[in-house]
């Protein structure tokens, strides 16, 4: 029971890692630039937009962009939301009891039907 526990478990580091790239290559392949998304139609400076890309870390080479990316995800930073400005993991939080609420009705609709047909 151990060997078949620390089997699965050596398994999640690798699909963690696959996961978290593609996740960080979806974000840096998705058209538009994140800090023109910051000043919306008014626009900024080239100065401002350097020093907010600095800021961001869009400056780095990306595989130091990926380091600090899974470094933030295992101390559990998942950043900060664009549209609230609020920690998205507090937002997350918020949202979340709506979902298992949405998930545990739509498990009592369904059960009697399953039950039935079984």
């Amino acid at each position: 029971m151990l060997r078949f526990f620390l089997s699965r478990l050596a398994l999640l580091i690798p699909t963690f890692i696959g996961v978290s790239i593609v996740a960080f290559s979806f974000i840096r392949l998705l058209p538009g630039d994140p800090i023109m998304l910051l000043a919306g139609e008014r626009g900024m400076s080239e100065e401002r937009y350097q020093q907010l890309q600095a800021l961001y870390g869009f400056d780095q080479p990306l595989f130091v962009q990926y380091f600090n990316y899974m470094t933030d995800l295992l101390q559990g930073d998942f950043g900060t939301s664009i549209v609230t400005k609020r920690p998205v993991l507090q937002e997350f939080l918020t949202l979340f009891p709506a979902t298992i609420e949405l998930s545990l009705c739509a498990i009592i609709v369904r059960l009697p039907l399953v039950c039935r047909s079984a």
